[in-house]
């Protein structure tokens, strides 16, 4: 609802918003300049620079030199103190979710996949690599490696552009999910990630691997994935323990 005792640029911005919100401005979509908004609604353009100035402290939009300005994509927080699917975490916030299945396969463990799960040299994996989207909007790409011998036929039981992993093991398999090891670092986006996540080569990416284990201490699963630099806040719980002497 937009305050009509609140200042022109704050109304102008509420309703850039409201259509930012609603999907009819979407992420990545260049906006009108100053300029062209200040002639279209009849107002200055230090009115229409203050709106724009306001959404970009919201975070809705930012200013690319030399190119304009741009719709961001939707921040997304993801704990990393919790351990769920993607499916379910990004659900809990309200969020619609879909995967867009790039690879769904049955072949040899990867060194780093012998290394991770303890599995034997000649052993194999189901490997899906899926491009994840947040409201229609792709915001990270993620390759998953499970052992096939503690889940057999995993790939021909589901269509994994729309149900869990983790759903499917937990109901199929009785693989439940219960601690994990995460490594989250700094990186940029080759081609290969550039293109499946929309993002210009070069990009800043956050690059996650998690090693999961099930109920009785097994690793089960091996994940390496790229998120969009622009899309996510990594958020952890901290509690201070006790300090030794003290």
């Amino acid at each position: 609802m937009i305050d009509q005792e609140a200042p022109l640029y704050i109304k102008i911005a509420t309703q850039l918003a409201n259509d930012i919100q609603a999907g009819r401005l979407k992420a990545g979509e260049k906006i009108d300049s100053e300029r062209v908004l200040a002639a279209d609604l009849g107002v200055s353009r230090m009115t229409a620079r203050q709106a724009i100035q306001h959404l970009t402290t919201r975070g809705l939009v930012e200013t690319r030199v030399g190119q304009g300005t741009f719709v961001t994509h939707p921040v997304i927080e993801q704990k990393l103190s919790t351990l769920s699917g993607f499916t379910e975490e990004m659900a809990r916030q309200g969020h619609k979710t879909s995967s867009l299945v790039v690879l769904a396969e049955t072949r040899a463990a990867d060194s780093f996949a012998i290394e991770a799960l303890h599995l034997p040299s000649n052993a194999q994996v189901h490997r899906l690599v899926r491009v994840r989207l947040v409201d229609g909007e792709p915001v990270a790409i993620e390759t998953t490696d499970v052992s096939a011998s503690l889940a057999p036929g995993l790939i021909e039981l589901a269509d994994f552009s729309r149900e869990s992993l983790y759903g499917i093991l937990r109901d199929h398999f009785g693989i439940i999910p219960t601690t994990g090891e995460q490594t989250m670092m700094a990186a940029t986006a080759d081609a290969s990630t550039a293109r499946s996540l929309s993002l210009i080569e070069g990009s800043p990416v956050l690059k996650l691997t998690r090693l999961t284990f099930d109920s009785k201490g097994h690793p089960f699963e091996f994940v390496r994935s790229f998120y969009r630099g622009d899309s996510f806040v990594m958020k952890v719980d901290l509690n201070l323990g006790a300090l030794d002497g003290q």
